[in-house]
């Protein structure tokens, strides 16, 4: 759905899946460059900003960035629709790259079917973006199934959250050996099949919220009734706020949204991603 890279596929038509902008030094100190950051999604603030939350047995721990290893974290992430992986590849070979950089591509879905949300139409919204990152675990990349139930709750609830304004989007994402990884660098271009062995640098899904403190978005992170068992690590991000991007790039930025959230990113990941 970059509309930079051709005319718009829509729901419905293609496949959809998940680009990852892998993060590195220069992202981490000042975040991506603008031509990049307008084609996505979603353009995260520097980890200097960022938390990590780990909720084991119902006890939560909050560990505040920034954090050691780039390599571990991702800059952004925007969504594309292809007829198939190899197409998706194919796709980013247009990515806007003013540097070397890694892009992982992740099927998104859930393997049972899944929920969408509606997010409400809200005239004049107040807060800031947060994306609410679910870190990968054996489970979630083999993808255990998990009791329908859960499913059922998570759904009720990003319905609800998506009603009263605070959800904007949300996704999960499949298992890595139905992903790639791409590297661009100046005159070159090359990628390499999933699966991948790096769990932790892995996300499972994603939760877009607007609430007004990081504080906020902690505490709807603590609440959100996560499907996948008692132990769960999730990294919050600030989005960049549109407005630091230049007249031309905040209206591109807008556009992509709209079309994404009109399109109804699915709600909740899928049993045990």
């Amino acid at each position: 759905m970059w509309a930079a890279f051709g005319p718009p596929l829509f729901w419905g038509m293609s496949m959809q899946y998940m680009i990852l902008r892998r993060a590195d030094k220069g992202t981490e100190s000042g975040g991506l460059p603008v031509a990049e950051a307008a084609r996505l999604l979603a353009s995260l603030q520097p980890s200097a900003s960022a938390v990590r939350l780990t909720l084991d047995h119902g006890k939560a721990t909050v560990e505040y960035g920034p954090f050691a290893d780039p390599a571990e974290m991702i800059a952004g992430f925007g969504i594309i629709q292809a007829e198939s992986k190899q197409a998706a590849i194919e796709v980013l070979r247009d990515y806007p790259a003013s540097e070397a950089l890694e892009l992982e591509l992740r099927e998104s879905g859930c393997p049972g079917g899944c929920a969408q949300i509606h997010p409400a139409n809200v005239p004049d919204p107040k807060g800031k973006r947060f994306a609410v990152l679910l870190r990968a675990s054996d489970a979630l990349e083999n993808e255990v199934p998990v009791p329908q139930l859960a499913l059922d709750t998570l759904d009720a609830h990003n319905a609800k959250e998506a009603a009263a304004g605070v959800l904007l989007a949300a996704d999960g994402l499949r298992t890595s050996a139905r992903g790639a990884r791409v590297k661009i660098a100046k005159g070159s271009f090359s990628f390499i099949d999933g699966p991948f062995t790096e769990i932790k640098e892995m996300i499972a899904g994603f939760w877009m919220i607007r609430v007004a403190t990081m504080d906020d978005a902690i505490a709807w992170a603590r609440r959100n009734p996560y499907p996948c068992g008692q132990y769960v690590e999730v990294e919050i991000r600030e989005l960049f706020d549109a407005g630091a991007f230049t007249p031309e790039l905040q209206a591109a930025e807008e556009q992509m949204r709209s079309q994404q959230l009109d399109a109804g990113l699915r709600a909740q990941f899928a049993a045990g991603r």
